[in-house]
């Protein structure tokens, strides 16, 4: 089977919770396929309170996106980072050496999306790798 390093971005929505699902099918047809699971939190507010809630936020994204993996015995990498969601993943992917990304097509944010172009737009126009939607 091909060897394959696959980024796998979460916001907790239930699009990319099929991601996710898609995903662990995936690792277990090709036992060679490493997956990171990237989950990115707002950049720092002012707020120590605020901060502290985003964080705890993120490892709750984390943690629900996990037990599916957990549950079928796979090893997933796992990172938080802050910023904006569409760079944020794009570097990670170019830093990482990522052949492949996969995540869900909408995330929680749909009015934003709307507003300013979703993050899987951006990701699927800009990434130098593949790009796999699932909704």
């Amino acid at each position: 089977m091909l060897k394959s390093k696959v980024l796998l971005p979460s916001d907790g929505s239930d699009n990319s919770l099929k991601a996710a699902a898609y995903a662990s099918r995936l690792m277990k047809i090709n036992p060679d396929l490493k997956l990171s699971l990237l989950v990115v939190a707002p950049e720092n507010s002012s707020f120590a309170e605020i901060d502290r809630a985003m964080e705890e936020k993120s490892k709750e994204i984390m943690d629900r996106t996990l037990q599916g993996f957990l549950k079928e015995g796979l090893e997933v990498e796992k990172f938080i980072e802050k910023g904006d969601p569409a760079t944020v993943i794009l570097n990670y992917a170019e830093r990482g050496n990522y052949d492949h990304i996969i995540m869900g097509s909408r995330g929680a944010s749909e009015l934003r999306g709307a507003a300013i172009g979703s993050v899987s737009h951006k990701v699927i126009h800009l990434a130098n790798c593949r790009v796999t939607l699932v909704k």
